[in-house]
C-alpha cells in the first residue's frame, strides 16, 4: 500500500493531497495525517523529526522533494526536469516552502469529497 503522510493542518499541504487524489485514477495512493495512528504504526516514530510529506512506498521510505517526485512518478507525470535540479537545491527549495507553509491559514474545514474520504487512513 502506498500511502502519503502530510501535515493536515496546513493549507498547502491539504490542497497538494486533493490535487493528488484527482490525479490518482489507479486508485493506488492513500493518506494519512502525520501525526495519526497509522502514522506511529507504519513509521515506527523513525521520521518523527521530519516535518515534511513523507511518501511510503512498499517498503520505500521518500522525504521531502524526494516525496514530490517519488508521488508524481507513480502518477505517470514525467519528472525529468525536476530530477536534473539538484537534490540540496530542491530540498532546500521544499523546506523554505514547507517552513513559510503557516502564512497560509484557513478559517474554515475543507470537507473532503467521498472518493477521498476513502483513502484517508486514520
Amino acid at each position: 500500500m502506498n500511502i502519503i503522510y502530510f501535515d493536515d493542518q496546513c493549507l498547502i499541504c491539504n490542497r497538494f493531497v486533493k490535487i493528488i487524489s484527482t490525479l490518482d485514477v489507479e486508485d493506488k495512493l492513500y493518506f494519512a495525517a502525520l501525526h495519526s495512528k497509522i502514522a506511529d504504526q507504519k513509521l515506527a516514530h523513525r521520521f518523527d523529526a521530519v516535518d515534511s510529506v513523507i511518501y511510503l512506498r512498499d517498503r520505500e521510505v521518500y522525504i521531502y522533494s524526494d516525496a514530490v517526485i517519488a508521488i508524481l512518478k507513480d502518477l505517470h507525470i514525467n519528472v525529468t526536469l525536476l530530477k536534473l535540479i539538484p537534490l540540496n537545491i530542491r530540498n532546500s527549495l521544499y523546506q523554505y516552502v514547507a517552513k513559510k507553509r503557516y502564512l497560509f491559514r484557513r478559517n474554515y474545514c475543507e470537507i473532503p469529497d467521498a472518493r477521498l474520504k476513502m483513502k484517508i487512513l486514520k
